[in-house]
């Protein structure tokens, strides 16, 4: 079984001026220093998938 000790963790992503991710990091802080490297780019929290239901 795989560990799920990360479901909860933030992830952060770069996402550029044509809407491609570029770049993904549980760092806030790594992420918005990444982002000044491509103008015009913005930081957003990574949206979870939905859960799943088991039937």
């Amino acid at each position: 079984m795989a560990c799920s000790c990360q479901k909860n963790k933030k992830q952060f992503e770069v996402v550029s001026s044509e809407g491609k991710v570029v770049f993904t990091s549980a760092s806030k802080s790594t992420a918005e220093t990444v982002a000044h490297r491509y103008p015009a780019s913005k930081v957003r929290e990574k949206a979870k998938p939905a859960p799943t239901t088991v039937k």
